[in-house]
């Protein structure tokens, strides 16, 4: 009987031992949200996969997640604040060759980008008296794209010249002056589309216009301002607010826009400083999501974007300028562009606005 309990007593350290070394052998991790961007406030899912790859159960697995600080749960979750992040913490087990998927909803209601920054794994022995430990970095993020200022606000405000835009392109946009055909972007709205030429060519075909008949809207995003500026950070964020709406009405009355800008938009891909004429949806999110990932720093100074638009102007070209702040440097450059345009500037001074937070 005292070899058969030493014999066990053998055997149970044994596979202590083997199960504590090899706890996390096998064990992946990875976790990424349902969706890349969304508005503030609006729900995504946090997706976690866990899997154990190996002949062996993991009979104890401890799971403490590194999530962004400001996220929220739409239910009851012990999400604990550390000073720079959210952590979740949950235990389960895994089965031989078992992969387990689970998911929580989540929001987040304030504009940036948020970082999902993976887990520590601790995984038990045998008789789950010890564990051990190994970090799983993943690196996702999603965007929360800036919040909408009151339609009926940028609406009212632009009022006539969005008309005046609007009448010009109906009365010039005349076919019969086509100069030629180029390929499709993705950016030019379906009507510009020659399906003729299309079929003949065996790929999508737009029409290209004389300038003085393509009509379209520039939007000159600002978040330059002077040193020490009453709220700049809120006047920033109301820029991007502004910068949205004025998108999206644009895209509403089919006006051709692009857009020209200051910010710097951490992890962009591409040039998104400045983004060429189009519509559609592709189009915007292109600019929301680079919204959505602006930061408050300038690349250059706001002199420079207009001189160079001054440079560079054509004719059929409108402009919306969005700025933080009017000084009176920038009326001076303003005037210059204005006198030039005959006009066709108009000036979003968000501090002026109602339905801003500045």
């Amino acid at each position: 009987m005292l070899l058969y309990l030493l014999f066990f007593a053998i055997a149970a350290a044994l596979v202590q031992q083997y199960t504590l070394r090899h706890a996390l052998d096998g064990v992946s991790y990875d976790t990424h949200p349902s969706r890349t961007t969304v508005d503030p406030g609006e729900h995504f899912e946090v997706i976690t996969e866990i899997a154990n790859a190996k002949r062996l159960p993991v009979s104890f697995l401890k799971v403490q997640e590194t999530l962004p600080l400001e996220i929220e749960a739409a239910d009851e979750l012990p999400l604990r604040r550390d000073p720079e992040v959210t952590r979740l913490t949950t235990t389960t087990f895994l089965k031989p060759k078992q992969k387990l998927t689970r998911s929580f909803t989540a929001y987040i209601d304030h504009r940036g980008r948020y970082f999902f920054r993976g887990a520590v794994l601790a995984g038990g022995d045998f008789l789950g008296m010890r564990t051990v430990t190994d970090y799983y970095p993943v690196n996702r993020e999603v965007v929360v794209l800036p919040k909408a200022m009151p339609g009926v606000t940028v609406r009212q405000t632009l009022g006539d010249f969005l008309g005046d835009v609007s009448v010009n392109r109906f009365i010039m946009e005349d076919p019969v002056l086509t100069l030629g055909f180029r390929d499709y972007t993705g950016r030019e709205p379906q009507r510009a589309i020659s399906w003729t030429q299309s079929a003949r060519m065996g790929r999508v075909m737009v029409k290209n216009y004389d300038h003085t008949l393509d009509l379209s809207v520039t939007l000159i995003l600002n978040v330059e301002h002077p040193e020490g500026l009453e709220n700049a950070g809120q006047r920033i964020e109301d820029c991007f607010s502004c910068a949205r709406s004025v998108c999206e009405v644009l895209e509403e009355r089919k006006i051709k826009y692009g857009m020209v800008t200051n910010a710097t938009s951490a992890g962009a891909i591409g040039l998104w400083s400045q983004v060429g004429d189009g519509l559609g949806q592709n189009h915007l999110m292109t600019i929301l999501e680079g919204l959505g990932r602006a930061t408050h720093s300038s690349t250059r100074r706001f002199a420079a974007i207009v001189e160079g638009a001054v440079r560079r102007d054509e004719a059929g070209r409108y402009y919306i300028v969005i700025t933080p702040c009017m000084t009176d440097e920038y009326r001076a450059l303003l005037s210059r562009l204005s006198a030039l345009k005959g006009g066709k500037v108009f000036t979003f001074d968000v501090s002026q606005m109602e339905g801003g937070n500045a």
